[in-house]
């Protein structure tokens, strides 16, 4: 390059006063953006610069390929306040890990994990997995025992499309210290043994529920809303993810949890009668709002709608125990296939109505969401 400044600063003092207008400047700023200017100008009218010069263009442009004509700078913002989060041990905290890429105040897991971890309850990881084609999808919820539902998408964002979004069953330990995910196509995710929980209070009956574990370079995490009775969560939703940091691999999700009503609570509805109302948020998509009636009698039945910006639709059925499941017929004639399937879930003076919507539908496409809903009127307790 020295050789090269040297030639062209001998050219400069010799050319005519046009070709040092364009390169009036220090011989080391002969580049190939002021080039690209001379060369434009040489194949327009080869007597406008010194043959010699159009070489030293060619050569400079040649030791700087892809430069072009100058492109204005953007102004430099501001660097942002440092994000605790950013740096390179944000993966091994559990303040930081997984879709919420913020530090949590309080850390979900609490400042220090304690001295020795919480012990799970025993609890069987429940073999149902939905299967989509089938007229049935889940095996219905038992009385009395803990049943959830779920979505599962790749990756710690919650959420996906519809077609690639699975539903899956959850299992949680009832003080928050362990989850089991089945996936429809069989896949088992099982959350770290025993995470810490942060329990905050919020204005209706529920509480926020924060729990996150690590074990090596496992990372497990819930954040939901949850009542208890006791100790014991009794109700549970909102957002789970898990994954390994040292492969990247990661899986997340939203879900509706809680513990089927009992049958005792079953056959006293059935002998009084009357009706138990529910309504609130989807969780993949807040936007969508779903309204659930049980009538309950000689023969309890459903009946739902669910109303987005883009759609709407409803959807009916029988009332089986703690389950419920859509008939076909009595979807709504925009529906060409799908199914609702839920339970009813809490104590009997706090009833929720936990419940997953696949439904395809007329100028939409597929739908697929879980909510957890709370009760409109006052539950009738047995």
């Amino acid at each position: 390059m020295g050789r090269l400044k040297f030639s062209v600063a001998l050219l400069v003092l010799a050319m005519p006063w046009q070709a040092a207008t364009v390169l009036a400047q220090d011989a080391s700023e002969l580049n190939a953006q002021n080039c690209a200017a001379i060369l434009e100008n040489y194949a327009a009218n080869p007597k406008s610069v010194p043959k010699a010069v159009a070489d030293a263009c060619q050569q400079a442009i040649n030791i700087a390929p892809g430069a072009g004509s100058p492109k204005p700078v953007a102004p430099v913002a501001a660097a942002p306040a440092p994000n605790p989060c950013a740096g390179p041990a944000a993966q091994g905290s559990v303040q930081c890990w997984g879709p919420w890429a913020a530090p949590l105040s309080p850390a979900a897991g609490g400042a220090t994990p304690p001295a020795a971890p919480l012990t799970a309850p025993e609890y069987p990881t429940r073999p149902e997995i939905l299967a989509i084609d089938d007229p049935d999808p889940v095996v219905p919820c038992d009385p009395g025992l803990p049943c959830g539902f779920a979505t599962f998408v790749d990756g710690t964002g919650n959420v996906d499309t519809a077609a690639n979004t699975q539903f899956a069953r959850i299992d949680l330990a009832q003080d928050g210290s362990e989850f089991v995910i089945t996936a429809q196509d069989g896949t088992v995710v099982d959350s770290v043994d025993g995470m810490s929980t942060v329990f905050t209070t919020r204005p209706d009956n529920y509480e926020n529920m924060r729990a996150s574990g690590a074990d090596g370079t496992l990372r497990s995490r819930l954040i939901a809303r949850v009542l208890r009775q006791g100790s014991d969560i009794q109700i549970a939703g909102d957002i789970w993810a898990h994954g390994d940091t040292a492969t990247g691999s990661a899986n997340s999700g939203f879900f509706a949890w809680g513990v089927a009503i009992s049958q005792a609570d079953i056959d006293a509805l059935t002998n009084m009668g009357g009706t138990l109302n529910f309504s609130g948020p989807m969780s993949v998509d807040n936007s969508t709002m779903a309204n659930i009636s049980m009538t309950y009698g000689s023969a309890s039945t459903w009946a739902g709608d669910w109303t987005n910006p883009a759609y709407s639709f409803s959807a009916g059925g029988a009332v089986t125990g703690a389950s419920f499941l859509s008939d076909p017929a009595q979807f709504s004639s925009n529906v060409n296939s799908g199914f609702v399937q839920g339970a009813l879930v809490g104590p009997a003076a706090s009833r929720a109505a936990a419940h997953i919507i696949e439904v395809d539908l007329d100028g939409h496409g597929l739908v697929r969401d879980v909510g957890l809903l709370g009760a409109t009127t006052p539950a009738p307790v047995p």
